[in-house]
């Protein structure tokens, strides 16, 4: 019984753990360029904060030298 108790006791605290507040979305893996332009548009769209990402589309600076 106390072992019941004390893995009830272990799974609730273990479950409190985690990351406070939002998550970071990574990048995409394959067509990086057409999904952070879109993602750039629809914060845009949406009057959102632009990530630090969307500098180079908002500028019209070209992404390869």
């Amino acid at each position: 019984m106390s072992r019941l108790l004390l893995g009830l006791v272990a799974l609730t605290l273990v479950s409190a753990c985690g990351v406070k507040g939002g998550l970071d979305r990574p990048d995409p893996l394959w067509n990086s360029e057409d999904a952070i332009r879109r993602e750039c548009q629809r914060q845009i769209e949406n009057n959102e904060e632009p990530d630090a990402r969307c500098s180079q589309y908002q500028t019209g600076a070209p992404s390869t030298p």
